[in-house]
């Protein structure tokens, strides 16, 4: 037993020492930032809204997820009939990792067709920190969505893209485009 042991330890240190050494930090100045996706995107958190999740259990496939919120959150059921928690406003923000640039078109290709089947959309584009992002207005969702109305922009860099989408309740006071453009201005490549 004792040899099986020293055996896997010999092992894992083998491992270890073929590990690769870690990246050199391309952006220190991203540190302070609440939200940092590897060296690739950095997203400040803006007025009126609150850092609510960040996730990067999926990084190693090149996913990376966080959300803000406005205003308090209300319980509901979903379309599942799970309870889910709904908020004045919401910001999403999906930065995907991929192998090459087409690849990720076609991604964004999809986000965009998932918005156009659950709002009526209409199409622009918006120009932010010399990126232009192709931006959806979501003017009106299923009679299910809580969220009745939003704004959406999608970004490919790279072989990297971005969304970013601001949802807001039907009594939410605040424009959500204007929030978009906010948050989009916040947002370090």
């Amino acid at each position: 037993m004792k040899r099986r042991a020293s055996i896997l330890f010999l092992i894992l240190l083998l491992l270890c020492a073929c590990a690769k050494e870690p990246a050199v930090d391309a952006h220190p100045e991203w540190n302070d930032y609440p939200i940092r996706f590897d060296d690739v995107l950095a997203a400040e958190t803006i007025d009126g809204f609150t850092l609510n999740e960040s996730n990067d259990v999926l990084s190693i496939a090149g996913l990376w997820y966080a959300t803000w919120t406005a205003g308090e959150g209300v319980t509901i059921k979903n379309a599942q009939d799970k309870d889910a928690t709904v908020y004045d406003a919401q910001i999403y923000l999906l930065l995907k990792e991929g192998q090459t640039e087409k690849g990720t078109e076609n991604d964004v290709l999809d986000w965009i067709e998932r918005e156009q089947g659950r709002y009526e959309t209409t199409e622009t584009t918006l120009t932010v920190a010399g990126r232009e992002y192709r931006v959806l207005r979501l003017l009106s969702g299923s009679e299910d969505n809580p969220y009745h109305r939003g704004a959406a922009a999608f970004l490919v860099f790279g072989a990297n893209a971005v969304t970013v989408e601001v949802l807001a309740k039907e009594d939410f006071a605040g424009d959500t485009e204007e929030i978009l453009q906010r948050f989009l201005e916040h947002l370090h490549f």
